[in-house]
């Protein structure tokens, strides 16, 4: 476990994966600007054509460059997966993963030859490439479209690496508010609010796939959009060579209830142990399609409450002038089905319950105040300038054509937008604050500490605040373990599952490699080597980059060192104990006395479908370490360690172990590691395992 938190940690604090920040230019507020005079707006051209198969073609020509993209949009409703959710978000890849005659190394090859780019997702497809390799590009993306393979293997492969980024997720309160929302907002039963589980992942069949593409993939509910280097004509004629032969078909439709809003105010929180921020959001569904009269001032009312300008309220008040947050915005959302408002901002725990105060003052004070004429000048600006850049690249007016075909907007909505802009009113803005919000029937949700729990308790209108769990699921409390369960049994267990107490305490030593890979595209190789015979127990491991070593770690019975890029640190006190007790002995968990830890059973825990036993090891100033053991497999499946540093200060390190294998020696190791530090992840690959391994012991020198 070492291996994976202490060299996270490590380079973590060498700097290998601070985020880059930026300075922010401070701009003189205290006036509105003068108007400027209306941008030229000058909207492309679109020529819309149809198939005999009922596929649309929307054209948009554009001949600065020789390329042409090629977009398939379907459009049908919304699709409830039930207990198969997650299927769509692997659908595309899938898809793209060759077809019935051509794997997908041999696909990838023809379309990297041309120079071409082809994707795919469940509401289509995209393929774009020079002029001159059109007629290749097409007929790859025709074969794909109407003869994908599905492969049994890469479906493993997508459901393995979906489950990872579901057990990543649990620990990351974005991930977590988004879910939170979502259930709350649409429920369970909606479209809109499903949840993607690892028993839902582990349902998907490839059959589930084919019968998808089967029902859904129809040229009667499809639009063709063409942009670049090519005419109407051509573009339609090119358009029925590769896709007429397409066969129309029904498509199932379902009308789906718009969810409600709650009846009151409703607090619901996600305890997350160790957390120092709390990931706020104020939300409620509403009743607004793309094409309502009243969409262009809601986005205007929207932009000044907290929308994409810096000027908006809640940016200014609790960024501005609290210091609550870095940031703090609102979203206005319209959908044909349903929208939704949402304010949000990630803040400080001692700030939580004043910034949601703040939150609610700057909401009732747009629907109960008018607006200044300066705010709304200001955000009139800003608005018609987004507008206008959006117009500088050649796929808005393409996107603009279909949003009039798939929303029944006018067709002038968009060549009169401005227009329609500029009219928008102070008492517009008020109007539809009032029409839209209702701060007294919204959810406020929160992802953070429990000790916040007392002070949310007085933004609920019955005083209660709701628990939840990673997955939108009401949470469960904590169970007593069975009568006869203890610390020492579950521990025992965890060992005997994977090889044996006796075993696994009678290694020698223990040889790993592989990699690791981090945010940014960051990937490290590691070689890690452990000693356990008795006096002369060690551990070496070493990361490089490129073949260049950068982090090198080495751990033994008389002291310890690290090395990250420079001169050589001694690794003292705490930081050493610690780790010769995970790195020296393999069954380290069953010999907590070794370093003076308390060790507690707190019970039984439900997530995700299942049951573990947390076990609790803690000693205060050194470690304070929650172990999760899956009830049925006995194995170890996740820690959660709430470290302290002078730099770092709190910090939650979640560790999930996956893929439990017995590599031909009896023996189990997990195969990936997911650590999560703050905002920080990286996902370790176990490559290579080496039992007894003949070992260099002068990799163990302190010297």
């Amino acid at each position: 476990m070492k291996l994976l938190n202490y060299i996270f940690l490590a380079v973590l604090m060498a700097g290998l994966l601070l985020p880059s920040t930026s300075l922010l230019s401070q701009v003189d507020r205290s006036q509105a600007p003068e108007a400027g005079p209306a941008p030229l707006i000058e909207l492309g051209e679109s020529t819309l054509l149809s198939l005999p198969n009922g596929l649309q073609i929307i054209v948009v020509e554009n001949h600065r460059l020789p390329k042409v993209s090629w977009t398939l949009s379907l459009e049908y409703s919304p699709i409830f997966e039930g207990n198969k959710a997650g299927m769509l978000d692997l659908f595309g890849e899938l898809m793209r993963s060759g077809t019935e005659n051509k794997p997908k190394p041999e696909l990838d090859e023809e379309i990297d030859f041309l120079g071409a780019h082809i994707s795919v997702n469940p509401k289509g497809m995209r393929g774009s490439s020079l002029t001159k390799h059109t007629n290749e590009l097409l007929s790859l993306m025709s074969e794909v479209l109407f003869s994908p393979s599905f492969p049994e293997k890469e479906l493993n492969r997508l459901r393995t690496q979906a489950l990872s980024g579901l057990l990543a997720s649990e620990s990351s309160p974005s991930e977590i508010s988004s879910v939170l929302t979502r259930v709350l907002k649409y429920g369970e039963a909606h479209p809109y609010g499903e949840v993607t589980t690892s028993k839902s992942l582990d349902l998907l069949t490839r059959e589930d796939f084919v019968t998808f593409h089967k029902t859904y993939f129809k040229p009667n509910i499809a639009y063709l959009i063409v942009v670049g280097d090519i005419d109407p004509n051509t573009a339609y004629a090119k358009a029925n060579t590769f896709f007429g032969a397409w066969k129309r078909g029904d498509i199932p439709y379902k009308r789906w209830d718009s969810p409600a809003r709650p009846q009151t105010t409703r607090t619901c929180l996600v305890p997350l142990e160790g957390s120092v921020q709390s990931v706020i959001k104020l939300t409620h569904v509403v009743s607004m399609p793309p094409n309502s009269d009243d969409a262009i001032a809601a986005s205007v009312m929207n932009s000044i409450l907290g929308g994409g300008a810096f000027s908006g309220r809640l940016m200014q008040n609790l960024r501005e002038d609290k210091a609550f947050t870095y940031g703090a915005r609102s979203i206005f959302k319209t959908d044909p089905l349903v929208g939704s408002f949402t304010a949000y901002a990630d803040v400080r725990n001692e700030v939580t319950d004043s910034s949601i105060v703040e939150f609610l003052y700057e909401i009732r004070r747009i629907m109960d105040e008018p607006v200044d004429s300066a705010s709304l000048a200001v955000t009139k600006n800003y608005m018609t300038g987004s507008f206008a850049r959006s117009l500088e690249r050649p796929t808005t007016a393409a996107r603009f054509a279909l949003n009039i075909e798939r929303y029944n907007l006018p067709k002038d909505y968009y060549s009169t937008y401005l227009e329609k802009l500029s009219a928008v009113t102070i008492e517009d803005v008020q109007r539809v604050a009032k029409n839209y919000i209702r701060p007294d029937q919204i959810f406020i949700t929160c992802v953070g500490n429990e000790s916040v729990i007392e002070s949310l308790k007085k933004f609920s209108t019955n005083g209660v605040v709701e628990l939840y769990d990673a997955y939108g699921q009401p949470l469960i409390e904590r169970t007593a373990a069975s009568a006869g369960v203890t610390v020492e049994s579950v521990i025992n267990d965890h060992y005997n599952a994977i090889g044996g107490v006796n075993t696994i305490s009678k290694l020698k030593g223990v040889a790993r490699t592989g990699s690791i890979e981090m945010g940014g595209g960051m990937t490290l190789n590691f070689v890690h080597t452990a000693n356990y015979k008795k006096g002369r127990r060690g551990a070496h491991t070493s990361f490089s980059i490129s073949g260049q070593e950068v982090v090198t770690n080495v751990v033994t019975d008389n002291g310890g060192y690290s090395v990250q890029m420079g001169p050589r640190s001694p690794t003292e006190g705490n930081e050493l104990a610690i780790a010769q007790w995970e790195e020296l002995d393999p069954t380290y968990l069953l010999n907590t006395s070794d370093l003076g830890l308390k060790t507690e059973l707190l019970g039984v825990e439900q997530l995700n479908g299942k049951s573990y036993h947390v076990v609790k090891l803690h000693k205060e100033g050194v470690i304070n370490l929650t172990c999760y053991f899956d009830k049925m497999s006995k194995m170890l499946s996740s820690t959660k360690a709430i470290t302290e540093s002078e730099n770092e200060g709190t910090m939650v390190v979640t560790t999930k172990y996956n893929n439990y294998l017995d590599l031909g020696d009896g023996i189990l190791f997990p195969m990936e590691v997911i650590t999560t530090a703050g905002t920080q992840r990286m996902a370790i690959r176990i490559g290579s395992v080496t039992i007894n391994p003949d070992i260099d012991l002068t990799l163990f020198n302190l010297n």
